[in-house]
């Protein structure tokens, strides 16, 4: 699944070139071309989902995303998606929210600050960019439909490449050698203490709420049970009676 996803990536940054190399084409005329490419790249992202190295929630939006890749290939199969001008703003949104995606995993790893935070930053901002850029386009360029929808393509096919050179390749145990074997447990250790320190620390913060509420006073945690307004009674004041002196 690794070299068959990074060759998607890589058709698709080809295809891309090709579009906005040849901005006088119209959309009609390679619309199955691309429909076809779309429902391809979105089952081998699909099936890319198990192979995937990165966390559960990391996992479910790779499969989102090549669910979403695929039913858009569907509908311009079935000509549903035609109009030059509503291809670009879907296509554009369909990046859009693949960049949010890629700066949201960086940013949950703002701390780490490994490769894992540098590749999911740049390809982020990346289609962040290309995909605010195709709802300002007329106001700036105002580049042809055509060359939109390529940029679009490019920078959704960086984004299945890196996907692609994140998968893990797995092989058979009897063919792993002594060094494969312990990098694989080394990486098992790894992830099993990341995951023990992530489970010691919210023990940690459910330990130090527990205490707090403890510590609180009853009619603190309840409201009903506070005095109501008005009836408060000031231990410190006293009404005394003032007394006068007999003449």
């Amino acid at each position: 699944m690794r070299i068959l996803t990074m060759l998607t990536g890589i058709l698709f940054m080809g295809a891309g070139i090709f579009l906005v190399a040849n901005e006088g084409v119209t959309f009609l005329s390679v619309a199955f071309i691309v429909g076809l490419m779309f429902v391809i790249a979105g089952i081998v992202e699909c099936l890319s989902y198990s192979s995937y190295r990165g966390d559960n929630e990391e996992r479910s939006w790779i499969l989102n995303d090549g669910t979403t890749t695929f039913v858009l290939g569907v509908l311009i199969l079935l000509n549903k998606i035609s109009a030059d001008a509503v291809v670009p703003m879907i296509l554009g949104l369909w990046v859009l929210i693949a960049g949010i995606r890629n700066f949201v995993h960086a940013w949950e790893h703002v701390e780490d600050r490994g490769n894992t935070f540098y590749d999911h930053l740049i390809i982020g901002l990346l289609n962040i960019i290309f995909g605010l850029y195709v709802f300002f386009d007329g106001e700036i360029f105002n580049l042809a439909s055509i060359t939109m929808i390529g940029l679009c393509i490019i920078v959704q096919g960086i984004n299945i490449l890196h996907i692609g050179a994140t998968i893990r390749i797995v092989k058979p145990k009897f063919i792993k050698t002594k060094d494969e074997m312990l990098e694989e447990a080394a990486a098992k250790f790894e992830e099993a203490h990341a995951n023990a320190k992530e489970a010691i620390k919210a023990a940690k913060a459910a330990q130090a709420e527990l205490k707090s509420v403890e510590r609180t006073p009853e009619e603190l945690l309840d409201l009903t049970l506070a005095p109501k307004p008005g009836t408060e009674t000031e231990t410190g004041d006293e009404e005394h009676t003032p007394t006068g002196e007999e003449e």
